[in-house]
């Protein structure tokens, strides 16, 4: 199974290359799909292979598994079988979802096994991250996701995170470079 990042975003922000570069340590590689900038291929070519076209035109709806918070049915270790790609929509979330992946993605992949990960809307990597530990025969019900995720910027002020992070054996996985990010951002 290939882990498949179907980018949804116009610029390659620095929190947006944050999570694609987790996302594909995670699944050790990914395709970047609908890259059409030279300067997005360049960067996130270090990280997986890169192809500008959309996903839909990649792969057959019968070769794939898509990620949408918006399926009927739960991701199941079962799903993975007989499918060669799992289509993650790269995009960065709203406080209150719009439903972009399922217009721009699944709407135009009718064939595929859509699934989602669960009521609460996660993060590009931890839903990568949550995927993947399915495919290792965890059930959904298994895997601990927190909303409560504060980054402390000074001594009197955070900043609160309301997407979905794995807590996995007791310990938060957030996005390698994000807090590092946040204080930077928070700085100027």
């Amino acid at each position: 199974m290939r882990l498949v990042i179907e980018n949804l975003e116009e610029e390659l922000s620095e929190w947006l290359f944050l999570e694609y570069r987790h996302a594909a340590e995670i699944w050790n590689g990914a395709l970047f799909t609908n890259v059409s900038s030279r300067k997005m291929a360049e960067r996130l070519s270090m990280y997986g292979r890169v192809d500008p076209r959309p996903c839909y035109e990649v792969f057959r709806p019968r070769e794939a598994v898509v990620l949408d918070p918006k399926a009927e049915k739960p991701l199941r270790r079962r799903d993975f079988r007989g499918r060669e790609a799992l289509i993650i929509g790269g995009i960065l979330g709203e406080a209150v979802p719009l439903g972009r992946t399922a217009n721009l993605i699944t709407a135009r992949m009718r064939g595929a096994r859509i699934r989602h990960l669960g009521e609460v809307q996660l993060t590009i990597d931890s839903a990568a991250l949550v995927a993947k530990l399915v495919e290792m025969d965890m059930s959904l019900e298994e895997i601990e996701i927190t909303t409560e995720v504060e980054v402390r910027v000074s001594e009197v002020e955070s900043i609160y995170l309301p997407y979905g992070y794995v807590v996995h054996e007791g310990k938060l996985i957030l996005t390698p470079g994000l807090r590092e990010y946040l204080l930077k951002e928070h700085r100027r």
